[in-house]
């Protein structure tokens, strides 16, 4: 054989080891990639990737990919392995700099995080998904200024990701705005054109920049009436979210009694006051009516009411008649709830005029839908015996708490590999890999709770209760919004469920307790649900960060009968009811009825310290898990304790030192 034909039988040769490293990879990427919804196509894709890592050891695509299964299966060490030696080769591949990133973050360590993802943007300025990364970290280390900067700039080309419309949107929760800008205007604009994200976390960013934009202060602002009124900026913000601030609801309360005050002299209403009008009704039906109105404004209103229905009853009347006068009075009420709506259900939406559209359809079919869906509900008992139980089913009965319209967005993923992940000491031998655990949401509410964990894990059957039908006919609907058909909903008292003739592999209960007459009572109640070694999420109000809740209910306490709560409010705002209510008034909760309500005015509601949860715990048999923590409150952690473990004790230290990191309620994990 000449030396030609032993080059080419040689080059043929590698060439066939090259096929077949490549085509080992291409398949143990497809299979890693039905991983998320098949677990257990992961063992196959590891044993063949690790099949083309024999053949060619130093093959970066198989070393990546190596790394990224184990990941996925939660392996850091061997992932940190595999990755290292991607490194090694090639120190400045963007594909592995991007794995090494996640792995740091899945490892909790955010430094090394942003390093690896720096530097795969500053090699690749088209790595995006580094560039999402790398935003993402900083959302988490608390700069929240270097992370919507980022995603602002991502969202400019990649507006139909979810995810980085998500984060966006965190993002620049956390922002106000130092000066006016048009550009920012603009954004804003877009921004709130966006479907299926959460508006109201533009409210603060939206809400300063408005402030420079109309020269607001205490005293109002000089713009003139149409300025105002045909301001985009304004107009879209309140159709999109309610407002919480004190000043701009003066502002609001008074343009509206002006469009009131104009339209009884000279029955219409036309131009930018139809536009303003409009938004305000929007604006109303957010907040759920929760402005003060004077006697003069009802007056002129009962007026309206009777003149309306006088047209409707003695006139062949069309749509067109009454809009305007309509749209007026829904600034004010939900016209469903007075002696119009019999007549006004005979229109379909679509016959009304543009402006009210949105608000009718709002106000009487949604709410006629879901008093229909209340009915269909099934009960476990129909008899509710605590006295408290009944109070508190009322009050969610007239206000059903919160109306949300967004679950943000989360990956789908695996439940046990989620809690794995958070907690990677825990004890789930008695959970198998692949299985559907059994749910129990235990005080579901309007159901947003319920439908994030239907909608991003994909191993669970889910079961959500409450004492309210309203409530849970709002959740119903949301469901099927979100086309999650693996929740059942069902009314009950927590306190009737001891023959439910089922158990649970994990039972969440967040913001439920604090409201029975007798929180360890309720807890006693669910204990016999929950199989052994099952998990439970409990989320319980701290009296350290409720000081001024605690102070303003005894003060109520004291008065002969139950005030109304928007005479109450309007008093908070002007400054008329002594004491200091700082707290209170920054509060988003305050600024609409059931919010406010639930905050302020709750029939019953109890208040913990970390070493009571610790008592309660210890007195049912259920041991400590971990915290579910905010940002603010991993950080404050991080800088007064370091490294040290989760446990009640360290964050009762911290929380010492920083009083409000749990105003969102503890939320911890407990293992029976």
């Amino acid at each position: 054989m000449n030396s030609m034909q032993a080059r080419s039988q040689y080059i043929t040769a590698d060439q066939q080891h090259e096929a077949l490293y490549n085509k080992l990879v291409t398949e143990a990427g497809r299979l890693f990639a039905l991983a998320d919804k098949h677990p257990e196509k992961l063992e196959e894709a590891s044993s063949i990737c690790l099949t083309a890592l024999d053949i060619n050891p130093s093959g970066l695509q198989a070393l990546n990919l190596c790394a990224r299964i184990y990941l996925q299966k939660s392996d850091l060490i061997q992932a940190e392995h595999w990755i290292s030696r991607a490194l090694e080769l090639k120190p400045d591949s963007v594909s592995a700099l991007y794995s090494a990133g996640h792995i740091a973050l899945a490892a909790g360590d955010l430094a090394s995080a942003e390093s690896r993802f720096e530097a795969a943007c500053k090699i690749s300025k088209v790595a995006t998904r580094s560039s999402s990364s790398l935003a993402f970290v900083y959302l988490l280390q608390g700069k929240y200024l270097e992370a919507f900067q980022l995603y602002r700039e991502l969202i400019k080309t990649q507006s139909d990701d979810p995810h980085i419309r998500s984060k966006l949107f965190e993002s620049a929760s956390h922002m106000v705005a130092d000066f006016y800008s048009v550009e920012l205007e603009q954004d804003l604009l877009r921004y709130l054109e966006f479907e299926q994200v959460d508006h109201s976390q533009l409210r603060g960013l939206i809400t300063s920049l408005l402030h420079h934009k109309l020269h607001l202060s205490k005293e109002g602002t000089p713009l003139q009436f149409d300025q105002l009124a045909s301001d985009p900026l304004l107009l879209n913000a309140l159709k999109s979210f309610y407002f919480c601030d004190p000043i701009l609801e003066r502002m609001f309360i008074t343009l509206r009694q002006s469009i009131l005050f104009d339209a009884a002299q000279n029955m219409n209403i036309t131009g930018y006051t139809l536009d303003l009008a409009h938004a305000l009704a929007c604006q109303a039906q957010l907040n759920e009516y929760v402005w003060p109105e004077t006697e003069q404004e009802n007056k002129i209103l009962q007026g309206l009411q009777d003149l309306l229905i006088k047209v409707i009853t003695t006139t062949d009347w069309q749509a067109d008649d009454i809009s305007p006068a309509l749209l007026v009075m829904s600034q004010y009420q939900d016209v469903s709830q007075n002696h119009l709506a019999s007549h006004l259900n005979q229109i379909c939406s679509s016959q009304w005029p543009y402006y009210l559209q949105d608000v009718m359809a709002q106000t009487l079919q949604e709410k006629q839908h879901e008093l229909v869906v209340s009915d269909t509900i099934p009960a476990w008992n129909n008899v509710i015996e605590n006295k408290v139980s009944r109070a508190v089913r009322q009050q969610y009965e007239e206000n059903p708490y919160p109306r949300w319209k967004d679950i943000g967005f989360n990956t789908p993923s695996s439940y046990q590999d989620a809690l794995k992940r958070s907690f990677p000491t825990l004890n789930t031998s008695s959970w198998h890999k692949g299985q559907k655990l059994n749910l129990l949401v235990a005080g579901c509410g309007t159901g947003r709770q319920a439908v994030r964990l239907a909608k991003y894990f994909n191993d669970l059957n889910i079961l959500a209760i409450d004492l309210s039908s309203k409530a849970l006919a709002y959740a119903s609907k949301q469901a099927q919004i979100f086309g999650c058909d693996n929740i059942h909903f069902m009314q009950a008292d927590i306190l009737e469920l001891h023959s439910l003739p089922m158990q649970f592999d994990v039972i969440e209960c967040s913001g439920v307790l604090h409201h029975m007459e007798a929180p360890d009572k309720g807890l006693k109640s669910l204990l016999p649900l929950l199989k052994d070694q099952g998990l439970m999420k409990i989320a319980l109000y701290s009296r350290t960060a409720r000081q001024q809740v605690i102070a303003f209910r005894a003060l109520m306490e004291k008065l002969q009968e139950a005030p109304d709560p928007r005479i109450v409010r309007q008093a908070l705002l002007m400054g008329q009811i002594p004491g200091e209510w700082k707290d209170i008034l920054l509060s988003p909760d305050f600024y609409s009825m059931s919010n406010c309500r639930d905050l302020l005015f709750h029939e019953q509601e109890h208040q913990f310290d970390l070493p009571e949860i610790s008592q309660l715990l210890k007195e049912n048999d259920l041991n400590y898990v971990g915290m579910i923590t905010e940002t603010k409150a991993n950080i404050a952690m991080q800088n007064e304790l370091g490294q040290l473990q989760d446990s009640l004790e360290n964050w009762q230290q911290v929380e010492e030192k920083h009083n409000s990191i749990f105003d969102g309620m503890y939320q911890f994990y407990c293992q029976k």
